[in-house]
């Protein structure tokens, strides 16, 4: 589709795509309002960016979600321990050392 631009001087140029107004810029701003033009036409990298924290931010939520999931497995596994008769020393402590390595790997990652 084209379009008429009517420039100051009154003269009338016919625009089909942006490369043509580029050139009109560049002929009557000069080349460094021809660039900046391209430049604000540019992707912008903040979407890209925006993008990879969204990214990040899921991973990060899927992994809480899995520690949380493991440790409160291994609770349940203490607190089952814990009602039984008598107590099982050897998976009550294997049970707190698998709640030690998790929390341990966490806070030092």
């Amino acid at each position: 589709m084209a379009h008429v631009i009517t420039l100051k001087s009154g003269r009338n140029e016919m625009v089909f795509d942006l490369r043509d107004l580029l050139c009109l810029v560049d002929k009557h701003m000069g080349y460094e309002a021809r660039r900046l033009l391209e430049e604000l036409m540019e992707p912008d990298e903040s979407e890209e960016y925006i993008a990879y924290l969204e990214k990040d931010a899921d991973e990060r939520r899927k992994h809480y979600k899995d520690v949380m999931r493991q440790l409160r497995e291994q609770s349940e596994a203490i607190a089952s321990l814990i009602r039984e008769k008598e107590v099982d020393r050897k998976k009550l402590s294997a049970a707190a050392g698998a709640i030690g390595v998790l929390t341990w790997r966490e806070l030092n990652v």
